[in-house]
């Protein structure tokens, strides 16, 4: 696929253009969404946020890397929850529950909002123990957000999946 150039003369040029023109602004109008930026080249490593609004989006679209695999993900995907007692337990039972299924570890994606109410710190613990070590550099009971880790899903609805264009328009494959 290739974007033309009148799309990349606009501000924030081909990351905005990916973002805008794909279902996630209306979708976003629904609620907010945890997005994934799988890096590209970057040997596993992610970027995670959160957002919110239209403004939230742009910012967003600004920080995204060429090349990189971008998840939103609507909805209960991800429970956000005060990391309380209640919620560790339910945790605790997540955890269980995925460390059964087959070619599942029982590891979780645990994510917490940074200040810049956009960006995320996340950690990826399989034991409760983990996740309170994470957690316990934060304020306490914090609100996080917690689910199971994703994969690459573009339903259209619950989540929408694409790749940014490289630097000169054009998408490509890569590792990530």
């Amino acid at each position: 696929m290739r974007w033309t150039r009148a799309a990349r003369s606009k501000g924030g040029g081909w990351r905005r253009r990916a973002v805008m023109t794909s279902p996630v602004p209306r979708l976003l109008a629904g609620g907010p969404a945890i997005v994934l930026e799988r890096l590209a080249y970057g040997g596993g490593s992610t970027n995670w946020y959160r957002c919110v609004d239209q403004p939230a989006l742009e910012a967003l679209a600004d920080e995204l890397r060429h090349g990189s695999d971008v998840s939103f993900f609507f909805g209960d995907r991800f429970a956000h929850r005060r990391y309380t007692t209640r919620t560790r337990a339910e945790m605790a039972r997540f955890m269980d529950y995925l460390g059964g299924l087959p070619g599942e570890t029982g590891a979780i994606v645990v994510g917490h909002v940074d200040d810049d109410a956009l960006h995320m710190t996340v950690d990826y613990p399989s034991a409760l123990e983990e996740a309170d070590d994470f957690l316990a550099d934060f304020e306490p009971e914090p609100w996080i957000y917690y689910g199971r880790c994703p994969g690459w899903e573009n339903d259209g609805v619950r989540a929408v999946n694409f790749k940014v264009p490289d630097d000169d328009g054009i998408v490509r494959p890569h590792a990530y």
